[in-house]
């Protein structure tokens, strides 16, 4: 466990003082009201830094400019998704999260695998079921509502259930043990002691490999048929590259939709102008969703540097850790001028998915999960807002989630 100790290591010789920055971003990110607003601090210092804690008690470079963060996604190369990762470590295992942790050109025949599974068009089949979901937690969120209680928490009730529901129902998973799914999803990404975060990887692993087991037997669902069923070289799947393929939907299934759909009601909740806005103009919906997506990317991903190189004048080693924290990016006004209020009109392409080889595959279905959310709140409910004397909670790591939201309407 060497590998994962929290104290980070001294400071490597190649660090120039001046690149180096002697806190914790989990810490600096969690310093305002606002982490998007806290981590956009960053941009007023160096394109590239040294942190003393860049993730996770580790050490490593974080890239504080899109420009940067763009190219970077785009060089995989020079920054390999392979290796060293938190997860694979922790799990004690021989095969890396697929494909999400795998470079090119293995990753283009794990993708293409998956690809078809989370097309616009197969998203267009899944909407129904979607709206389904959609609709009956809202339905439960309203009547508790109307039996006095006046408020509802827009986090637990709605945003964490509801890309939850979907996700099991993609797996052929269980619904009844969704809370137990999401508390180890939460131990892991957002436990404070490395201990806990282990028992939870470890634990989420010990069931994906029963799942795996029932799966060989008869698979449950369209998606779990493709992935048994997948060929690559003439080669059927062996079984860590099946697990990595469940533990990439299970890690991204379960937090990342539900801290966006989250923080984009709290923008909602406190402009009212914006708000009626998007009542008054569903055609602006697709574009303020992804606007929404854009200042509300939660995400911050990884790296490893393949080979010594001197990259945008800065001297980095192989091995070297990178952070890339998308939220920074998204927020860098270079790209995005005014970027802390959403623009409708803006041209700019968000960054929120990624880029490159790695562009997530599932973002036709998170951008129509976020839409249906939204537009069928808008439509059932008037004037949401967070009550006076309510206030929101959040946390910063490694993604920035909302933990309680207070919301009533008229």
């Amino acid at each position: 466990m060497s590998e994962l100790a929290s104290t980070p290591a001294p400071v490597p010789a190649h660090i120039p003082p001046e690149l180096y920055w002697d806190h914790s971003l989990a810490e600096f990110n969690n310093q305002l009201d606002d982490p998007f607003i806290a981590a956009s601090r960053l941009l007023e210092g160096p394109p590239l830094f040294w942190a003393r804690e860049a993730v996770h008690g580790r050490s490593g470079w974080v890239i504080a400019r899109h420009a940067l963060l763009q190219e970077a996604f785009m060089d995989w190369q020079h920054f390999s998704s392979e290796g060293g990762m938190d997860l694979t470590l922790m799990m004690g295992v021989d095969w890396n999260l697929n494909p999400v942790n795998i470079d090119p050109p293995k990753h283009t025949g794990y993708r293409k695998v998956l690809l078809p599974m989370f097309t616009p068009k197969s998203v267009n089949h899944m909407e129904a079921a979607v709206r389904e979901t959609c609709d009956m937690l809202i339905a439960k969120v309203a009547e508790s509502a109307e039996n006095g209680r006046g408020t509802c928490d827009f986090v637990s009730e709605f945003a964490m259930p509801f890309p939850t529901y979907i996700f099991l129902s993609l797996m052929g998973m269980p619904i009844d043990m969704a809370g137990q799914f999401f508390q180890w999803e939460q131990d892991l990404l957002h436990g404070t002691s490395m201990e806990g975060r282990v028992i939870a990887a470890r634990s989420i692993l010990a069931y994906l490999e029963g799942h795996l087991a029932q799966q060989k037997i008869a698979p449950a669902t369209p998606l779990m048929e493709a992935i048994m069923g997948a060929e690559i070289d003439g080669k059927k799947l062996n079984d860590g590259e099946v697990l990595g393929m469940f533990y990439t939907f299970y890690v991204g299934g379960l937090d990342t939709v539900y801290a966006t759909i989250s923080w984009s009601m709290r923008y909602i909740a406190t402009r009212p102008q914006f708000q009626q806005f998007l009542r008054d103009n569903p055609d602006k919906l697709n574009k303020a969703v992804d606007e929404l997506l854009r200042m509300f990317a939660v995400v911050s991903t990884q790296r490893r540097v393949t080979q010594d190189m001197t990259w945008n004048g800065v001297e980095m080693k192989k091995d070297d850790l990178v952070v890339m924290p998308i939220f920074i990016a998204c927020r860098d006004a270079d790209a995005y001028p005014n970027p802390h209020e959403a623009d409708l009109e803006r041209k700019t392409q968000m960054l929120s998915f990624a880029t490159g080889p790695h562009l997530c595959l599932g973002m036709h279905l998170a951008r129509r999960e976020i839409r249906i959310a939204i537009e069928t709140f808008l439509a059932r409910f008037a004037n949401i807002r967070i009550p006076e004397g309510h206030h929101y909670t959040y946390h910063a790591g490694p993604t920035f989630n909302v933990d309680s939201l207070p919301l009533t309407w008229d």
